[in-house]
């Protein structure tokens, strides 16, 4: 029964954060994306990658902004090169691995037998529910309307603090051409698809709390020291890749600011910070929903293995020890002692039993995509070697 959850064809292929979603028909209707999963291609990201650059490009050279005019003309512009020809596909392919990886944690939940049977029927209707959810037409208005919020902050912000610049040649004035692009489509695009990626992790986010509710076989003895959920830890890895795009994204902008503002490399630091810790929160967090059903799980394996514990060795203290419960079977080649031994190893297991199903050897290889896009700036005030030799101490 545990495989049939799987034979309908929307359960089996279409689920997962990344098949769907705000944008998703409409981008089928234009076929950008995959017409049956809805996910994106290398196809996607040339496209959305044309659509965005290309255009500023030519009106930029039409307008004689490519490469003077103004304080950073388009050519000079490192932010937007790395935004619009980096960020944008990396931003789309990254759903290929990140689909691919929680669709087999989905499936591992029943073929690891963590779903008892009589839940079954209800975690089938926990993945309908969050195709459903994922899908919301109130979910794309909402990532929309964030998208063209953060358009304006952005833009106002660093007309404010670069002066005169391609899409806005002179402070104050209207847009250009090029300006109302910029402002109306490309960057939009790359907000919507940052945003977008936002509203996954509140579907994926939704669909593991549901299932934390449900009633799970975990064993406190289980040898993944985390219950048998260590695997959601491996969801974490390909999300490394959405935060190397964002990390070179405002990598490319900090260097903008340096060389054309004069600003200092450490003016910036916290921004960095901030970026990590917000990746953390909206890509690790998740995981956090099993911590109060791990850490229960941990306290009842202490005591009713104790409890064991306690009785196992009062009985063998009696009969081996005290010898108050005489026996003709020889000590030597007795399976007491093995079984003592084991029961001492399970309740070690127990003891070091994680109540956060996260590996360090994964949360690294999710976490180190992002530092790549710093080292270039960070080795402007620190040797590289010697930023290499500080990673790998955090890593050993």
């Amino acid at each position: 029964m545990a495989s049939d959850i799987f034979d309908s064809p929307e359960l089996s292929h279409s689920f997962a954060p990344t098949e769907g979603g705000p944008g998703t028909a409409f981008m089928k209707r234009l076929h950008v994306v995959h017409p049956q999963l809805g996910i994106g291609s290398a196809r996607t990201a040339l496209i959305l990658m044309v659509l965005t650059w290309v255009p500023l490009l030519v009106l930029c050279a039409i307008g004689g902004l490519l490469f003077g005019r103004v304080n950073i003309p388009f050519f000079h512009d490192i932010a937007a090169h790395t935004r619009f020809l980096f960020a944008v596909p990396v931003l789309v392919l990254a759903e290929i691995p990140v689909g691919v990886r929680v669709r087999q944690v989905i499936r591992h939940f029943v073929t690891a037998h963590l779903v008892c049977d009589s839940d079954l029927e209800k975690f089938k209707n926990i993945i309908v529910k969050a195709s459903e959810f994922r899908d919301s037409r109130a979910g794309e208005m909402v990532v929309v309307v964030l998208a063209y919020l953060a358009t304006y902050n952005a833009v106002s912000g660093v007309s404010f603090q670069s002066g005169s610049t391609w899409f806005r040649p002179d402070p104050g004035q209207g847009l250009t051409p090029v300006g109302y692009w910029y402002v109306f489509v490309a960057l939009p695009i790359f907000e919507f698809l940052m945003f977008r990626w936002a509203y996954r992790m509140v579907v994926w986010s939704r669909f593991l709390w549901k299932v934390s509710r449900l009633d799970l076989l975990l064993v406190p003895t289980h040898p993944d020291l985390a219950g048998g959920l260590a695997f959601l830890s491996k969801s974490l890895i390909p999300f490394g890749t959405i935060l190397f795009a964002l990390s070179a994204v405002v990598s490319a902008g900090i260097a903008q600011r340096i060389l054309f503002t004069g600003a200092k490399l450490e003016t910036y630091q916290w921004s960095y910070l901030a970026l990590f810790v917000l990746s953390l929160i909206i890509f690790g967090g998740p995981l956090l929903i099993f911590l109060p059903k791990l850490l229960a799980l941990k306290q009842r394996g202490l005591m009713e293995y104790g409890t064991l514990g306690s009785e196992y060795v009062q009985a063998f203290q009696r009969r081996w020890v005290g010898k108050s419960e005489p026996t003709e079977e020889p000590l030597l080649g007795s399976a007491d002692i093995q079984s003592l031994a084991d029961l001492g190893n399970s309740f070690e297991i127990i003891r070091k039993m994680k109540i956060l199903p996260v590996e360090r050897s994964d949360f690294f290889t999710f976490v180190l995509p992002g530092i790549i896009p710093a080292l270039p700036l960070a080795a402007t005030v620190m040797p590289i070697g010697e930023i290499l030799k500080d990673l790998l101490k955090l890593i050993a």
